[in-house]
């Protein structure tokens, strides 16, 4: 499965780390170097997390 995903706008401030928001749903978001979950998905608006497997993935890429 490809992830298509971006920074939000103004919010692409390197580097990119995978944090876990919730424990019990299992969602996960990929924050920017201020802590801001900077995670968006143009192709599903308004989505901003995903799971933290994912999440890692994404910020490894962003980081790249």
């Amino acid at each position: 499965m490809e992830l298509k995903a971006k920074p939000a706008e103004h919010f692409a401030r390197p580097p990119y780390r995978a944090e876990l928001l919730s424990e019990r749903s299992g969602w996960a978001g990929v924050m920017n170097r201020d802590g801001f979950n900077c995670l968006t998905f143009p192709d599903k608006p308004g989505a901003v997390v995903t799971t933290f497997e994912d999440a890692q993935k994404i910020a490894e890429e962003w980081n790249g």
